[in-house]
């Protein structure tokens, strides 16, 4: 004889997995297959020099050959908003900031609808985000199911 209470809990449990598993797809893809195209693609970012956050530089941010412009504010930060149509999803960002004859060169791939490029004013590489991100995501849902795996022998004892 099986308990009401014990089946929900086992539904819950697959629903636990496979809301894991879409998530981990959907972080490793970039998108979900039935998910809308966004109205625009952002591109945002801090500049710094020697770590420190630089005010006033002036950014030129370039997607398929459409370009826009920002200035940092007082903590280095710039975002600029293109519609998606001129920066979809897949296409590569490449952003410049100069300031006082120097300058910095940042280049990625849009990878939603928000797309984050630091850069420093001086050349030096920053690590790509949206690979971090995936790999965060794809280790928390081997996690999750390891998880749930282990809830249900302990319940079935």
């Amino acid at each position: 004889m099986i308990k009401q209470g014990t089946v929900s809990m086992k539904k819950r449990s697959i629903l636990s997995v496979l809301a894991a598993v879409l998530f981990s797809v959907v972080a490793i893809t970039g998108t979900a297959s039935a998910a809308p195209t966004p109205p625009q693609t952002d591109v945002t970012g801090v500049v710094t020099e020697s770590q420190t956050a630089v005010a006033g530089a002036s950014v030129t941010v370039v997607c398929n050959s459409h370009t826009l412009t920002d200035t940092t504010d007082a903590m280095g930060s710039y975002l600029v908003t293109f519609p998606s149509g001129n920066c979809p999803f897949g296409s590569t960002v490449k952003v410049t900031a100069e300031k006082d004859g120097r300058s910095g060169v940042k280049s990625g791939t849009v990878q939603g609808i928000t797309t984050k490029l630091n850069l420093a004013i001086v050349n030096v590489e920053i690590p790509e985000y949206g690979l971090i991100g995936a790999l965060t995501a794809g280790g928390a849902g081997i996690g999750m199911i390891g998880y749930v795996r282990r809830r249900q022998q302990q319940t079935q004892l």
